[in-house]
């Protein structure tokens, strides 16, 4: 059983004013584009989702071999650029670090306001103390990507950036686990915070709304997103790992919630989220069984 998408969905029902200062004219609002709060929360999810398992990741992670950090910048070798990813995996270090106020992976629940079930909370107790690492070399480097709105700009963006990670994560270190998840919105409408730029009162008649063409919207992008390289093996290019979910959210505070019918990725597809999980955790075995 997986926990990830419900968290993510949970969580992303919340509206937040944002970090520092807070959004603009003091807005509250469930995403955001300039916040990451998005990507961070669904890596999260994703690793909590890799430590309940019964796999080597957990175990390296109980015999304190391996931690994790959060907005790593990697720097790829061969063409000399840097980049932030979301969330590694790596060695564990005597160095630790402090984001957004959290030590450690169960502070990062009150630092990006993850809500979790009381059952999550109950498995989340169980698991040891996994600090805030500095990271030297990554073993899996995750990085998450959405498209929410204003899906014929996105599909360029989102597709760049979801590349230039793979090839990032693989000119630091070509044996590390790349793996990338995309968010596709499904939501037939969006209230874009770029384009409200007001304080927005729910339900006023003010409030700008982007109006979508669903399904074709979302299968536009997710064709676009399936374009991204892939690999089987380490010395190629590509993801080692990729998950796809399609979520409804309307941005206006209305429940978002996961949509687990066409077009989004079936059991048994390579985009599923619980194939995507089986996929790290299998890699890892066969690249790191002697860490």
């Amino acid at each position: 059983m997986t926990y990830g998408l419900d968290i993510f969905a949970r969580s992303m029902t919340i509206s937040t004013r944002g970090a520092g200062k807070g959004f603009a004219h003091g807005n509250v609002w469930q995403y955001h584009p300039r916040s990451d709060r998005h990507s961070k929360i669904l890596c999260w999810a994703i690793f909590f989702d890799l430590l309940l398992r019964t796999n080597l990741i957990s175990k390296h992670v109980r015999e304190e071999k391996i931690s994790f950090g959060i907005n790593h910048k990697m720097r790829d070798f061969t063409h000399d650029r840097e980049k932030d990813l979301d969330l590694v995996i790596c060695r564990r270090t005597q160095e630790t670090r402090t984001v957004a106020g959290a030590a450690n992976f169960r502070d990062l629940v009150g630092a990006y306001t993850i809500a979790l079930s009381k059952r999550e909370c109950d498995l989340l107790n169980g698991l040891p103390t996994i600090p805030l690492t500095g990271v030297q070399s990554a073993l899996v480097a995750l990085e998450a990507k959405a498209a929410m709105t204003e899906f014929g700009k996105a599909r360029p963006r989102i597709y760049d950036e979801l590349n230039s990670s793979h090839l990032t994560i693989h000119g630091d270190t070509d044996s590390a686990i790349a793996a990338g998840f995309a968010i596709v919105n499904f939501a037939g409408t969006f209230v874009s915070p770029t384009r409200n730029v007001w304080k927005v009162e729910q339900g006023a008649p003010t409030t700008l709304v982007n109006v979508h063409r669903q399904p074709k919207d979302a299968m536009n992008m997710i064709e676009k997103i399936k374009q991204l390289p892939r690999r089987s093996a380490p010395g190629t290019n590509g993801f080692d790992a990729f998950g796809l979910m399609l979520i409804n959210c309307t941005n206006d505070g209305s429940p978002v919630n996961v949509v687990n019918s066409s077009p989004a990725p079936r059991p048994g597809d390579a985009f599923y989220y619980d194939n995507f999980i089986e996929r790290i955790e299998t890699i890892y075995a066969s690249r790191f069984a002697e860490i």
